[in-house]
């Protein structure tokens, strides 16, 4: 799994160390999925809006056979693009 860094332009007190950046590991299908809902969700049900998208990549995918967990396993990066694709098709 990747991870990346960020430097902070000002630096922040954290356990009473001086930090100047902070290293986060990549997303996952599962993080981006709560993320997508949040989005599409428009105030209602954030959490199952993400669902329905990645339930529905799994049931338009003909290629592979991946289910909707094999999504949320995936790197964001992946997730992001599958969900693009997915919404700009049905646009």
């Amino acid at each position: 799994m990747d991870k990346f860094k960020v430097v902070l332009p000002k630096t922040v007190e954290i356990d009473g160390k001086e930090v100047k950046e902070l290293e986060f590991r990549e997303p996952l299908g599962a993080d981006m999925e709560d993320f997508v809902g949040e989005i599409a969700s428009n105030g209602g049900n954030k959490r199952e809006m993400g669902k329905v998208i990645t339930e529905l990549a799994e049931k338009l995918i003909v290629s592979h056979p991946l289910t909707a967990e094999d999504f949320r396993e995936m790197p964001g990066k992946n997730y992001m693009a599958i969900v693009q694709e997915v919404s700009d098709f049905l646009m």
